[in-house]
């Protein structure tokens, strides 16, 4: 055989070899999966994570958008309602250093299979693939990552639920942007939802030491004031009319009110204006001993127990600390340092509240459930002491009677 026509072999099995790989990737059958190298290659060489500027998750039927703003990052389908950063950097980083830990050889019309068909064109959610799409600050796309289904791995043990083997989530199959290859990637990004209260910053206001706290409801015979004049004393009745008796069993959780409360949701400036979210059902005043106030409004409680809530919040503080009369100078010092980093904590946590002002938020109803009872509800109870049942004696059946036994009976 002469050079050139070996040349020629050598150049035909290449061309053969490459149309017979191009057909397997483009063709319609099963999926297959292909053994990883020692070498763990990025989906993304150059991923710019310090330009992104924009996070869009799209999935069948909803989206979501992450906007960084000037000072923070904001959730735009809440109307800019600042977000929380850190899940936002953590899924950056994740992508940024996003590896694959196997290909995957499948044909486009199995794409389905593996949820990865784009979702405005998928027939159900099963198929659909999650899209995220990265921009920088001028609205230019700098990537685009397509989420498709969990892989599951058995742990080799039953399912303590039934249904065979247990399963845990171990990864993902993924793919770039307009690109055809799809790999397996050993992150989930469970946490890539497209429903805004996951995103939302949920840093809330909390009232301690609280000084004296008011109901009013619109109806004067159910409204009522409590206060006291020690942060550990009990709360008395301001006001109290003859004949009422504060139960101090029954008013135990109002020194604790707003104690530890969480939002679960911001409404839009569009919710909070529909009849539904109106925060006119209560409002409490609140005064603390650290010279706290609190107007918080609250609304009607919905099927799934939940209620909107708004407040507003101002502060007075004493600005020096009165100095006693055997201070020493050490002491002096020492007592104005805890002073002014009480002074200042403070004025942070009065800045950091008065950010929440202007919005209308969903808590669970059990934050005001025991707090929002009626003034004749917090009396203590006149019920008269219950009689025995007739009959027997020392709760024996009605009719009975023992005989011969002192007490039980003739």
């Amino acid at each position: 055989m002469g050079t050139k026509t070996l040349i020629r072999l050598v150049i035909a099995l290449a061309v053969v070899g490459g149309i017979a790989a191009i057909l397997n990737y483009t063709n319609s059958g099963g999926v297959s999966e292909v053994n990883s190298s020692t070498t763990k290659k990025k989906i993304f060489d150059q991923f710019p994570l310090n330009d992104v500027a924009k996070v869009e998750i799209v999935g069948r039927g909803t989206s979501l958008t992450l906007s960084k703003g000037k000072a923070v990052w904001e959730v735009s389908e809440r109307d800019g309602y600042p977000a929380d950063a850190e899940p936002i950097i953590k899924l950056l980083r994740d992508i940024w250093a996003l590896e694959v830990v196997q290909p995957i050889t499948i044909g486009r019309s199995q794409f389905g299979r593996l949820s990865l068909i784009n979702p405005s064109e998928a027939d159900d959610e099963e198929e659909a693939a999650t899209i995220l799409t990265f921009s920088n600050a001028e609205g230019d796309s700098l990537a685009s990552l397509w989420l498709g289904k969990v892989y599951e791995r058995s742990d080799n043990r039953p399912n303590p639920m039934g249904g065979g083997m247990a399963m845990t989530d171990a990864g993902r199959y993924v793919k770039t942007g307009d690109s055809n290859a799809v790999y397996l990637v050993g992150q989930t990004f469970n946490e890539a939802t497209t429903d805004a209260p996951d995103w939302i910053n949920k840093n809330f206001f909390k009232v301690t030491r609280i000084k004296s706290i008011e109901l009013l409801t619109g109806d004067k015979a159910n409204d009522w004031k409590l206060a006291r004049n020690e942060p550990e004393g009990d709360l008395t009745l301001l006001g109290a009319k003859e004949g009422e008796e504060l139960d101090q069993a029954k008013v135990t959780s109002m020194k604790g009110a707003f104690a530890n409360p969480a939002m679960e949701d911001v409404l839009t400036k569009a919710e909070a204006s529909s009849g539904e979210n109106e925060v006119a059902e209560a409002t409490f005043k609140i005064n603390t001993f650290d010279g706290f106030s609190y107007v918080i409004k609250t609304g009607e409680k919905n099927d799934l127990n939940q209620l909107p809530i708004s407040l507003k919040v101002s502060a007075k503080f004493e600005q020096e600390r009165e100095a006693g009369e055997d201070e020493t100078e050490e002491d002096k010092d020492r007592l104005d340092k805890e002073f002014q980093d009480n002074l200042n904590g403070l004025k942070t946590k009065l800045a950091n509240e008065k950010k929440l002002e202007g919005n209308t938020y969903i808590v669970r109803s059990y934050l005001v459930d025991n707090i929002s009872k009626p003034r004749a509800e917090l009396m203590v109870s006149e019920d008269p002491a219950p009689q025995p049942a007739p009959g027997g004696g020392q709760g024996l059946p009605p009719g009975l009677n023992l005989q011969g036994i002192p007490g039980l009976g003739n």
